[in-house]
């Protein structure tokens, strides 16, 4: 497993961890987050696919497209992010993909665009033999589950993050968009599937943080207080760029489209220019499509694709957000309808945002693992690195 936990990205891929915790247990939370982590998939996608079909029946082919767009187009992202780790592991002789040794499986999974739910069902099936050993005393066998479990995890974190911020938070957007308009005949299903999505996205940040703190080379583990605090840093910076864009949205869709394409392309030139990373330099299209992908996720949220400083990158990055941000909240309140949820649309554009900063600083200030001096500190899939 690469030194990101796949290196997400040099073509490099180990079968361990990069660091290992002292005691090798599987705890019932461990089988209780892998077990609601693929019912939360299904529940998710349930919701989606109910209200999309509501649209086509009452017609609103508009409505129905987009929502039909953010349940398939982040699909395929994953299930090619998905294959192409699949042919790492085969070209490696990987040990791992238990679930998915029967191919014929693995193909109608790909074919029914469940990826992730490949990877948390090897992580699970791990999870329960390392207990199995455990309890035989076999600490070889235990050991080598724990490993292959971590392994699973960390794959499945990745595309569980693809799908929050390709999926998640789109579909947050544009369902609440839509609520904004009052069409009572959709209301409870909308809400439905924005509460979905945010249950969603904040489980996925979770199991995101929770494979980081076993993702560390030359670093402490992270603790139980700053998995928490990064969590809660990244949902309430991705929830306020959610109302944000949905605001604009709201009064003016086709310029919010072209707003955020403008971002996605100018974020994939920046990847391609600055941050390119070896995952798909096997094929040039694969490659840029790669980089678009990532430049969608950086609507919403900033997770770095390969090693380097982070405290100049964050800058940036949050602060152009921060300035979209109020200018989203200007447009707002000089265009928007004086309705009862005029104001608290108006503070979660700005105040969600400068609590997640400042929960961010407390966190790099008081709970960021210590790196070994002289060394790069590497963290999950490239969400952090930094010299210290």
């Amino acid at each position: 497993m690469p030194k990101t936990v796949r290196d997400l990205l040099d073509g490099r891929s180990y079968d361990e961890p990069d660091r290992m915790p002292d005691k090798l247990t599987i705890s019932n939370l461990d089988i209780f987050m892998c077990a609601v982590a693929i019912v939360g998939h299904f529940v998710d996608l349930g919701v989606d696919i109910n209200i999309a079909v509501r649209y086509s029946l009452a017609m609103m082919m508009t409505e129905f497209g987009w929502t039909l767009a953010f349940i398939l187009v982040p699909a395929f992202v994953n299930t090619a992010v998905s294959i192409r780790m699949y042919s790492q592991d085969k070209q490696q002789d990987s040990l791992s993909n238990e679930f998915t040794k029967r191919k014929w499986l693995r193909v109608f999974i790909l074919v029914l665009q469940m990826a992730p739910i490949l990877r948390f069902a090897d992580s699970l099936i791990y999870a329960i033999k390392s207990r199995r050993a455990a309890r035989n005393k076999d600490e070889a066998s235990q050991r080598l589950y724990y490993k292959l479990m971590l392994k699973e995890d960390a794959d499945a974190a990745l595309l569980r993050i693809f799908e929050c911020f390709l999926e998640a938070a789109p579909q947050q957007v544009l369902q609440t968009s839509l609520l904004l308009r009052a069409n009572q005949d959709f209301a409870i299903h909308q809400v439905l599937s924005i509460a979905s999505s945010i249950i969603g996205m904040g489980w996925c940040l979770a199991a995101y943080q929770r494979s980081i703190r076993f993702a560390q080379q030359n670093k402490s583990n992270m603790s139980w207080t700053g998995t928490v605090l990064q969590t809660t840093w990244h949902f309430l910076v991705t929830l306020s760029r959610i109302i944000s864009i949905s605001m604009i949205a709201f009064l003016f869709p086709h310029w919010t489209i072209l707003a955020c394409a403008i971002h996605i392309l100018v974020a994939a030139v920046l990847i391609q220019l600055f941050d390119r990373t070896a995952f798909c330099a096997h094929n040039k299209i694969a490659d840029l499509a790669f980089s678009v992908a990532l430049g969608a996720v950086y609507l919403f949220t900033y997770i770095l694709p390969i090693e380097g400083r982070t405290r100049y990158r964050y800058t940036v990055y949050y602060t152009i957000c921060f300035l979209q941000n109020i200018a989203c909240a200007v447009i707002w309140y000089i265009y928007g309808v004086n309705e009862v949820y005029f104001y608290p649309l108006l503070a979660c554009t700005i105040v969600p945002y400068v609590v997640g900063l400042t929960i961010m600083v407390v966190y790099y200030r008081f709970f960021h693992p210590k790196v070994s001096k002289g060394e790069f500190a590497i963290s999950f899939k490239g969400d952090g690195t930094e010299i210290s």
